[in-house]
This record gives structure tokens, sequence and C-alpha cells, in this order.
């Protein structure tokens, strides 16, 4: 779900067999004002589905039920790339409205067999948000892959960035994903929502389904964080070995100087009337340094 091109406000109304769907993507003040008239969606509620960091959770008015789940999205155009969206789904007697501040290719995927009833359309839905987070923890991993192999040749901030920001991300998909499994529970408790085979066999498949993603987001954190501590060590043993070569350069040099100073300002140097004596001195240090150099080069190439 790449955000490439500006988003179309989205209201569309379909007339299914039990109820009417009613989806609403990247809505504007005019679809809010016709929620409030046309569908008597109260003002609190709208302010909730306004608010992008709105949490998953389930809440019973008196002529509608609100249910707010979160799913994958990649947004380039804010700070943490891939990142969670809210979906509200308002839940009524002879009707299902969804609405998404972005447009949610995911309701594009439920089939028209899966819309029989708004038990099971609701429950498909948190079934396919839970399948897309799997497909987006596996994107996010080769990502996690690609950068560890460039790491492995050069240390680069552009990667160690990229895996801060897949970390972000495994922190944000683990919230979605926990706040998604408290919906369900709470769908589950609800009188008469799960009452035929077909919607216990899905609220089961969605509940592996999120299970698994909450597996694998803590499986691939663990990964991340030791990926992240190797290469930190590998930085800090390198800044070590730097250090200790400035350091044993900086000795090298101060010692001569210190000698050359001494004599030179107190004792009278032999060969100081020899125009060439400077030259061959010169000469002979610059000879001693790049050989003691060119050792050090081998000796690293050996070890």
């Amino acid at each position: 779900m790449l955000d490439k091109k500006k988003e179309v406000a989205v209201f569309v109304t379909e007339k299914l067999k039990t109820f009417s769907w009613v989806n609403i993507g990247n809505p504007d003040h005019e679809d809010f004002e016709r929620l409030q008239t046309e569908y008597k969606i109260d003002e609190d509620t709208i302010f909730d589905i306004l608010d992008q960091d709105e949490q998953p959770r389930f809440e019973a008015e008196d002529d509608y039920k609100v249910i707010i789940v979160r799913f994958p999205i990649i947004n380039r155009e804010t700070d943490t790339l891939w990142h969670t969206e809210p979906l509200s789904i308002i839940y009524s007697n002879n009707r299902v409205i969804t609405v998404c501040r972005k447009r949610c290719d995911i309701l594009d995927k439920i089939k028209k067999d899966e819309k029989t009833s708004r038990e099971v359309f609701v429950l498909n839905i948190i079934y396919y948000i839970a399948e897309s987070y799997l497909r987006f923890l596996k994107e996010l991993n080769k990502r996690v892959l690609a950068s560890k192999k460039i790491l492995q040749e050069r240390i680069r901030k552009t990667e160690l960035m990229a895996l801060l920001e897949v970390e972000n991300s495994y922190t944000l998909y683990m919230a979605g994903l926990k706040g998604n499994v408290a919906v369900l529970d709470k769908l589950e408790k609800v009188r008469g929502f799960v009452k035929s085979e077909e919607t216990k066999e899905l609220a089961e498949d969605a509940r592996i389904e999120l299970s698994q993603g909450i597996e694998v987001v803590t499986s691939y954190s663990k990964m991340l964080k030791s990926i992240k501590e190797t290469f930190e060590s590998v930085i800090n043993m390198d800044s070590n070995t730097y250090i200790n070569r400035l350091t044993m350069w900086n000795i090298i040099l101060v010692v001569p100087t210190v000698i050359v100073g001494y004599y030179g300002m107190n004792l009278k140097l032999p060969f100081a009337e020899n125009a060439q004596t400077a030259t061959a001195i010169f000469i002979l240090i610059m000879i001693l340094l790049v050989g003691f150099a060119l050792f050090s080069i081998a000796k690293r190439k050996v070890i």
C-alpha cells in the first residue's frame, strides 16, 4: 500500500444480502457531516475516527457498536515508513460502516461470499488485517537482512538508521497486533456475535494469525537486537583500535620533537655547520616512519 499518488476520497455503499456496507476512505468534512446527519453517528465517535493515534478498542453505543483496529501500511510522508493506521468499523443492526483516514486495500480482498453476515464480514476484516501483518513482517525482515549484508562489508550510517526504523516499526506492529487481539476477545464476549460454526472458525483463524504475528514480531525483534549489539561491538572495537593507533603515533612524533627541541636550544649539535645535516636527518626520520607504517599494515594483514 504505497502512498505514491494523492489520496482520493471514497464513499461507496454496497447492498448485500443481509446488510449494507458503507466504505469511507480518506474522508473529508462533508463525509463526516453525512455520517452525522444520514447515519446518526455522534460527534465523539467521529472525533475518535479522526485521531490517527487511536488505539484498537471496542465500544458499545446506544444504536451501534464501534470497533477500531489497526492495520499495517507504508506511508512515505511520515517519519516511520512502515507504520499502522486505524480502521474504524461502525456496526449496527442492518449496516456496517468502515472508515479509514487512508485507503485500506485490505477491504478489497474480502470476497462476496465472505460478506454473508455482519459478523462474518467483521471477522474477515480482522483476519485479513492479521494476514497483512505477517506479509509486511516478511518484507521488513528482508530489509534487515539486506542491511546486515551491507554492514558486514562496511559500517554505514544510512543502514544503521534503516535498522532503527525497522525497530520502530516492530514496536508499532506489536502494539497493533496485541490491541487487535484484545478487540477480538471483546467481540467473542458480545452476545450473539460468535453464534454459528462459521463465525467460531473465523474467530479462531483470526486469533491464530494474530498470535502468529505476535510471535514473529518477537522473534524478529530479538534477531534485530542481536544484529545491532554485534555491530555496536564492532564499532566500539574499531574505535578503540583507531584511538590506540593515534596514541602510538602521537608518542612516536613527540619523542623526536622533545629531543630536537631540547638539544636545539641548549646544546651545540654535531654537524650543525654542515648545510646537508638537516636534510639527512629529515630523510632518516621519514624512512623510519614509513618503515614502521608498512610493518604495522603487514602485521594487521597477517592477523
